[in-house]
Order: C-alpha cells, then sequence, then structure tokens
C-alpha cells in the first residue's frame, strides 16, 4: 500500500468526528476549493496544445569586453556592476555582494 507523506495527519479523535453528522458537514466544508480570501478557486488545466514539434530560435551573443560573469549568480553584467573579487579571482556583482 502507498503512503501519502504529504497528507494531513489525523489523529483517532478526528476519525471518531468523522463518522458523525457533524464530522462530515464539517470535513465537506474543509475540502471546498475556496483560496485564503474566500474565494471559490476553479482548477486550472493547460491547454492541451503539441508542442513537441516546436524548436526555439535564440541569438546567442557571446560575452563583450565590457561585461563579467558573476561567479554567484552567474548573470552576465556590464563592469560597473562589480562589487568586489573574491581571493580566489571570481568576481561578484552588486546585487550578490
Amino acid at each position: 500500500m502507498a503512503t501519502d507523506y504529504d497528507a494531513p495527519r489525523r489523529r483517532v479523535e478526528d476519525e471518531l468526528d468523522a463518522d458523525s453528522l457533524e464530522g462530515l458537514k464539517a470535513a465537506e466544508s474543509a475540502s471546498s476549493p475556496m483560496d485564503d480570501d474566500g474565494e471559490i478557486v476553479e482548477p486550472f488545466e493547460l491547454p492541451a496544445q503539441d508542442l513537441s514539434g516546436e524548436e526555439l530560435n535564440v541569438t546567442v551573443v557571446p560575452r563583450r569586453a565590457n561585461e563579467f560573469t558573476c561567479a554567484s549568480c552567474f548573470l552576465v553584467q556590464r563592469n560597473n556592476r562589480i562589487s568586489h573579487t573574491e581571493d580566489d579571482g571570481s568576481i561578484i556583482c552588486l546585487d550578490c555582494a
């Protein structure tokens, strides 16, 4: 038997209450599709389109002389965004510093 470890655990008292009419009504209202604001949330399904034959055409531009690659976030940024250089020679941008 498969065990769903993400499912909420139930106590023995909860199982006894679920058998009563009030317990069933409470369980029904708890499982209703509502979000935190009290609005009804409808299920979202992706469109059934087959995109397996599609190709993505992207032009790759090599890093320019006035750019560097941050050693922390690995984004290519301009040299004026250099914060500091680490002891091992890696360059860190202003956002990661």
